[in-house]
């Protein structure tokens, strides 16, 4: 028999919970302002209310969700500042991440990322938007947890998910352009070469160019 200390414990049910309605709000299921009613939530998901709303205080920690009072759960409504501030720690996050990764990671996590760039250029020559940003978020996200950082890792998680929600309800998935393409090769590059240096100043000037993108295309959304 293992050793009580050497198992790996089940996810709780709150956690899966939210695992499923985080989503779901990331993707666009629920839209901003809609009232999220106990009884359909806990028959679409086929558990008690009491899991339930400990799920809606883990979102709304998160700032999916907020608590009104006489309306219970109400997704909440992305603005122009949340997406600016989101953004600002994704650059501060991934050009820390990406200098740590040169250090630490190791040769099978650079394999991989290299990987996902290269399937995210396959989706380019296929023309296929929504696979070129889900393999340019795997690329970011992949990068980040190279640094080895959990900390940093969590923190991550969590803004990115704000900006694919925005993304996913303003439509800001944009053409394909051939200059962020070489951007994302440049700190790739970097990277796979471990120049610590070259790679976040790569990195970063990619961000801040995608940052502008996003918040011209929500002006042109709204």
């Amino acid at each position: 028999m293992p050793d009580s200390a050497s198992v790996i414990p089940r996810s709780t049910l709150q956690e899966e919970i939210a695992t499923r309605l985080r989503a779901e709000i990331v993707e666009g299921f629920w839209e901003p302002g809609a009232r999220l009613q106990e009884r359909i939530l806990c028959e679409r998901y086929g558990v008690s209310r009491s899991p339930l709303r400990e799920t809606f205080q883990i979102l709304v920690k998160e700032g999916l969700l907020e608590l009104l009072p006489g309306r219970g759960a109400v997704v909440t409504r992305p603005t122009m500042t949340d997406a600016l501030e989101n953004i600002e720690v994704l650059i501060a996050l991934e050009s820390m991440s990406i200098a740590l990764a040169c250090e630490r990671a190791s040769d099978a996590a650079l394999a991989e990322i290299e990987s996902l760039h290269e399937k995210m250029r396959k989706s380019v020559d296929e023309n296929k938007v929504k696979n070129f940003y889900k393999f340019n978020n795997a690329v970011h996200t992949a990068i980040v947890h190279a640094s080895g950082n959990s900390a940093m890792i969590a923190a991550h998680a969590n803004h990115q998910r704000h900006i694919t929600r925005l993304q996913n309800l303003s439509g800001a998935l944009q053409a394909i352009t051939a200059d962020s393409l070489a951007e994302h090769d440049e700190f790739v590059g970097a990277l796979l070469a471990r120049d610590a240096d070259k790679a976040s100043e790569k990195l970063r000037a990619h961000l801040n160019t995608t940052a502008e993108k996003i918040r011209l295309r929500i002006l042109e959304s709204e």
